[in-house]
Parts: structure tokens; sequence; C-alpha cells
């Protein structure tokens, strides 16, 4: 590491970078809520949709309310499909939305993926002018170039393929099948599907290749490989990982060209070091992670194969590669997918032979296609017939028993620890490496295979250290940020799940965005409760994505009911089609797991139907001394009921009714329960006025302890049964 002070220099600020916390790192800029306004900013990229036209701009001027805010860049949807020339300064009017803060476990970090990109917030414009522009031909030139290969894929190929090559050549994942990608990435070959480093070798390097056998110069082929990367990289939308593999690979050509040795390290830290000057914040992201994690690999561990003379073979190659990225790279993918597939190194054997052809075959069918559409459909049946042969081979895969094994997100220190002992690995294999080097003879040199195996078992217990998440034995519940609605889990001292409701008004797709990320964060593949208090929307509309996608739900527990409404009928045929087996509660019912214990105080059986809201299941969670009242959307009768049957008593935590409704949490009500703590879920641009003042005013009366999901994110609750801690996800542990 003397003769490289570039990989040490990338390395130090590297890990100075991890320690720096993130939202330290991310530039505020100014757009903190929701406002309407007029905006202005110049044009630098384009980007075709599906039903709309997005656009970035530079050099934002937002006026709103008679102030003037500035952004960096702003990403806006339109709704038209006008294509607007870059370098145009536009003005238009529209809603601008601040960048949303992860506020669950398990959630997509909007504010730290975009604030990457130096994208300030989003908005949804109209009314839009040209002020000016400021020509910029080659840029231009490159996107309505991506406009006419998008336009032939559409054309030569069906749907699906017409995605995959939009996503795999242009990097537009706009027209992805939702089901492909879910199927490739449950299988670890999501790689395919993003402009990674062997996308940019392949076509960069094979096009340099062909043009030094053709011209016999390098200067001669390595000038048009560059700027041929280089407009790549514009075109495709620069990712961390495509300027990686541009720059890398533009090092190696000027190093074929000045007549130099190219240096793997060396090129990967330039282009990490090029990366922290214009983007520091890509260093906290996972693609970084995963993409100079597996050059780092190749570049260290597979020199190390050949040092023992394993996996030397054309296949045996392959194997070594990809346990050589599994070992850098596991932890980061544990990090930010929660789970790894555990079939994935053989399906890349199947994968990566065969992307030579299929990019091959999409650029000719792009390319040619422009020219005469037959010959572009020549290569997307091509392409589709490999497309066809992933999928089929990844749909096998996933049926095998253990296909994906779900560890939630690794803890910190755990991902210290194995990395200290990669890196023992990696300095007792150089050692070897090194005695080979000094060896009188160094071709009857042997390594010595313990050292080699003693660090394998070593690595192989650190993964599996990685993997295993001991029970907690405290009775755990964390209430959701959803928006509006309500979304409450529950977690048993031994390890007895449950989902009372799941569901928002406010916020689209919550199953697939924030509860099943939730659970996958804390290593949960299936919950063994659901209990669903009524069949609002705002109640249910997670539980039925997470149960239409496949997600195992043991038992789904329903409020006993005389009549059932349309809503109603229709959560139990999606139960009873996903095989889950169904209970009813009624008042006096009970649910016991282990030392807790779920009872059920309303609605009375055969009460007659009146109100969705009033007859919602009311259920009182009992671990030890710790009681925690569950209310669903109660108003005032139910209420009532309930103190008139004297089924109430003081509880430690309260899940306040109808979202703070201030018609619901009556005065005689909570006299009854008296909570040490309420929570509150809503969001914070709802219509309705959650939660309500007097409501507020009410909880506090009988000293209560106030938490609202609008202000602190998801609410976890830890108790023995005896102690209560309470902790929010935006704020520091109280």
């Amino acid at each position: 590491m003397r003769r490289r002070p570039l990989a040490c220099l990338m390395l130090l600020l590297f890990l100075i970078l991890q320690l720096i916390p993130a939202d330290r790192m991310i530039r505020s800029a100014g757009i903190v809520e929701k406002c309407k306004g007029q905006v202005t900013g110049t044009v630098t990229y384009r980007q075709h949709q599906k039903e709309n036209m997005q656009l970035t701009l530079a050099d934002c001027q937002i006026e709103s309310g008679g102030s003037v805010q500035h952004a960096d860049q702003l990403l806006v949807t339109l709704t038209d499909d006008t294509e607007y020339p870059v370098g145009s300064v536009l003005s238009l009017s529209g809603t601008v939305y601040p960048i949303e803060e992860k506020r669950n476990p398990g959630q997509f970090d909007g504010k730290l993926y975009y604030g990457a990109k130096k994208i300030a917030g989003t908005v949804y414009g109209e009314n839009v002018h040209i002020l000016t522009v400021h020509p910029s031909p080659v840029r231009e030139s490159l996107l309505q170039l991506k406009k006419r290969l998008s336009d032939v894929y559409e054309s030569a190929a069906d749907e699906k393929t017409a995605g995959l090559l939009k996503s795999m050549i242009l990097g537009d994942k706009s027209s992805l099948d939702a089901e492909i990608k879910e199927l490739y990435q449950e299988n670890g070959i999501a790689h395919v599907l993003a402009i990674s480093g062997l996308h940019v070798s392949l076509l960069g390097l094979g096009l340099y290749r062909l043009l030094r056998r053709g011209t016999g110069h390098f200067l001669l082929a390595g000038i048009p490989t560059i700027v041929l990367l280089l407009a790549y990289g514009y075109l495709t939308g620069t990712s961390v990982s495509t300027v990686r593999a541009v720059v890398m690979c533009v090092l190696f050509i000027l190093a074929e060209i000045l007549g130099r040795t190219y240096d793997m390290l060396t090129g990967l830290a330039l282009s990490g070091l090029l990366i922290t000057v214009l983007m520091p914040l890509q260093l906290r992201q996972s693609a970084f992670y995963l993409s100079f994690g597996a050059v780092l690999a190749i570049a260290l561990i597979a020199p190390v194969w050949k040092l023992y003379g394993i996996w030397q073979k054309k296949v045996g190659q392959s194997v070594g590669i990809s346990l050589a990225i599994l070992f850098v790279t596991f932890p980061a993918l544990l990090d930010a997918f929660y789970q790894y597939p555990v079939y994935s190194i053989l399906l890349n054997l199947l994968v990566i032979p065969l992307m030579t052809a299929v990019m091959a075959a999409g650029l000719f069918c792009g390319m040619a296609g422009m020219c005469w559409l037959p010959a572009g459909k020549a290569g997307a049946w091509i392409c589709s017939l490999i497309f066809g042969i992933y999928e089929n081979a990844g749909r096998r895969l996933l049926k095998l028993p253990g296909a994906v094994l779900v560890t939630g997100q690794p803890e910190r220190w755990k991902v210290v620890c194995y990395y200290m002992i990669l890196t023992g690995s990696l300095m007792v294999w150089y050692r070897e490496k090194h005695r080979k080097k000094y060896s009188s003879r160094p071709e009857r040199f042997c390594p010595d295979r313990k050292v080699l195996a003693g660090s394998l078992m070593a690595l192989a217990l650190g993964m599996m250290f990685l993997c295993v998440r001991p029970q907690n034995q405290m009775f755990e519940v964390t209430m959701l940020d959803v928006g509006q609605g309500d979304g409450i889990f529950l977690k048993s001292p031994g390890g007895t799940t449950f989902l009372v409701d799941g569901g928002s008004s406010s916020v689209s797709s919550v199953g697939t965005y924030r509860i099943l990320p939730f659970l996958k964060s804390k290593g949960y593949r299936k919950i063994d409760y659901v209990l669903i208090s009524h069949m609002d929307k705002d109640h249910i509309s997670g539980i039925m994505e997470i149960t239409e996608v496949g997600t195992g739900i043991g038992t789904a527990v329903l409020p006993w009911v005389r009549e059932k409404d349309d809503a109603y009928k229709n959560m139990e045929q999606i139960l009873k089609d996903a095989g889950t087996k169904i209970l009813y509660m009624g008042a006096g019912d009970r649910l016991a797991s282990e030392t807790m214990e779920v009872t059920c105080l309303w609605p009375e059986k055969g009460l007659p139907w009146e109100d969705r809201n009033e007859l919602s299941m009311v259920v009182m969670a009992e671990y030890g001394d710790f009681q925690m009242l569950f209310t669903g959307d109660i108003g005032p009768r139910a209420e009532a009921a309930l103190v008139k049957n004297g089924v109430l008593e003081d509880v430690e935590v309260l899940k306040t009714a109808h979202h703070g409704s201030r018609y619901s949490s009556s005065e005689a009500f909570l006299k009854e329960i008296k909570p040490e703590v309420s929570l509150v879920s809503c969001s914070a641009a709802n219509r309705y006025g959650h939660p309500g003042v007097e409501t507020l005013e009410r909880l506090d009366d009988v000293g209560s302890r106030i938490f609202i999901t609008k202000d602190s994110g998801a609410i976890t609750i830890l108790t023995d049964g005896h102690e209560v801690r309470v902790s929010e996800y935006l704020k520091k542990n109280l």
C-alpha cells in the first residue's frame, strides 16, 4: 500500500465519512414544508416516464408567499410530454414538496438518496414557460438518442422485454415490470437491471479492443472509446456505479495509450476520490458499498485463489470471483436489503456469462432498429429468450427450501467485527504471498493451506454471526408512522408477532414501502397474528398488500359483527385466498401467547350494524404488570358502553382512538383507564385536524405523556412487564 497513496487516502476519507452522521452531511435546502409557488430553473436532464415527463432543474429559485428560496436542484414532474431542451431556463407554477425523511426502521431514506444527488425537493409543475435557452447540443443530442432507442425497444420488443432493455442499457426503470423487478431482487441478480461496471466494461472495453484490432493504434482506438464512455455515462444518468466504471475504464485506456501499467486499486481509489469531491453523500449509499466493494474484492481476493491454485478453470473462476465479492459485500447486502438470496451464486453462474450476449443483442436491437425495425426485432427476440431463461431459473430457485434468508438489519458492531475478521484474513493470505515472493524457489513454493482453510472458516462463522439475531426478552410495541392510518407491530418475549391494523389513506402502497421493509429490517418474513379493528382503508390497505404479495400471515383476527358489509366480505375473501386462518373476536374472547394475553373488550356479540368505527375491535394486551389498550376508531358511544360495562382499568399505554379525533377519548373514558403514555397515529397534513386540541388537553389532564407519529416517526415501547421505555425514531431515546 506504500506505493498506492491514492488508495490509502481514499480509505482514510471513507472511514472518516462513515463516522459523521449522515444528517449532518445533508445540506439544508430551505424547503421544509409543502408549498405552492413559482419555480424557475435550468434544465440539465430529461427523462420520459410512462405518463409524464421528469426534468432535473438546476440553480432553482422558488417564490412562494412573498418569500424566495434557492435550491441546487429540483426534480420536476410534468403531465405533458413536451421535450424542453437541455439548457432551457423554465418558469413554472406548481406544488413543491420537501424530500421525505426516513420515518420508520427499514424505510427507504429519500432524504439521503436525493441529498446525495443534491436534489432539494420535488415539484409537480404546470403552466410551463421557456424564459430563455442556453443551447447544449451535445447533451440534447444524447437525450434525443436515448428517446429514439427507447422508442425502438418499445416497438421491437414485448412490454416486459422492452422494460428490461431500457433499464439495462439506458438506465430507465420507469417501464420495468414490478413483478420482474421483485423477482430479480429476490434472486440476487438485480445488478442486471442497473448500469454497472459490468455493462460499462462490456461496452467500453469491447469497443476499445475492437478498434484496436481494426486500427492497430492505441490512440485511434482509445480517444473514440473515451468519448463514447463519457457520453454513455451522461445518457444513462451518471449513477455512482456508472461513474466508477467510466473513470476506471478511461484510466485503463489512458494507461495503455501512455504505455503505463494500469493498477486496479489506484483506479478504484481515483474514482472514489472524484465521487467524494463531487458527491460526498454517495459514500453513505448502498450502491457505493456494493459497486466499490465488488471491485475491491476482485482486486484483493481473486489473486489469493491464484496463489493457492484453486478455482482456476473457467467455471471455477466465476465461483471464486462470486465468493470474493460475497465476502466483501455481504454486510452491505444485509444492511441494504435485510435478506440474502441463498442460491444467488448458482444463478449468477448462468446470468453473468449470458450478459455479453444480451448486451450485444440489446445494443444491436436499438441501433439496427433505428435503421430498419425488423432487424431490431431479431435482436429483441434474442434478448427475450435470454430474459426468459433468467426468469424461469429465478422462479424455480425461489421454490427451493430456504431460497431467501431474511436476516434483518445487522447491528453496526457486528459489521465492524466481521470486517476485522476479513482484514485479518487478508493479512494472513498476503503474508503467504509475500513468502512466495521471497522464496528461494518460488516455482516450487506451496502456501500453507491450513491458513486458507482457517481464514475461510472464520469468515463463514462471521457471516453466520451477522445473520443471527438473538431474541429480545422484552415485550416490544412499535407504532409505525404510516401517515394517516394505523399500523402497530407487537412482539412477545417468546417471539410471537402481531400486527394490529395496517393501512393508510395518505401514503400509497404503505404495505410495500413501510410495513414490509420494517418487518424485514427486524428479521421477520411472516406475521403470526394480524388483528383488524375494522375495515376502513386507513386500517387495512397495507394488510391487503402484504397478503397479496405472499407475506405469510398465520392467523387473521377479525371483529365479530352480526352484519358484514362489502369491505368486510372482500377482506375475508383475500385472507381465504391466501390460505390464512381466520378467527373472530367479540367481547370476552381471549387470545393467549406464552406469557402475554390479548383480551377483546368490544364489540359485544349480536350488536346491530350502525357505524363501522363504533364497532371497531377494542383489545387489551397484557404482559406481566404491563397493559396496553388498542381502541381502533371507536367514538363516544362505544367508549360510553365500555365505561358502563365496567371492563376498563388503568393501563400503561393507550392507542388513542380515531387518530386523536376530538370526538373520541372522552373525559369519562380517560378517567377509567388513566394512561401513563398515549400514542397517536396521524399525518402532518391530514384534513381532519387530527389530533384534536381538545383530545390532547384531556390526555394532558389525566397526566398522560403524549407521542404523535407525525412528530416522532415510529414510536417504540419496550417493557419487561414492569418498567416501560419509550423511544422516538426521529428523536433521541427518552
